[in-house]
């Protein structure tokens, strides 16, 4: 299984702004669904390509042999 890590900003102001207003836990809940499923679509996407193609762009080998 592949892991991307994906890092954005957070944004304080536009948090700050409607900390009062009810919808807010509803939006905060919408935007943790859509991250999720853009990590669980960039995963998918990452594991669906080849092994070279995954170690050209820097994915290390899953088969380590120990001595």
């Amino acid at each position: 299984m592949a892991l991307a890590l994906e890092h954005r900003p957070v944004r304080h102001a536009s948090r700050t702004r409607h900390a009062g207003s009810p919808s807010h836990p509803l939006r905060d809940t919408f935007e943790r669904i859509v991250s999720a499923w853009r990590r669980y679509r960039t995963e998918r996407e990452l594991e669906g390509l080849s092994f070279d193609q995954r170690k050209d762009i820097g994915f290390r080998s899953s088969d380590k042999t120990t001595r």
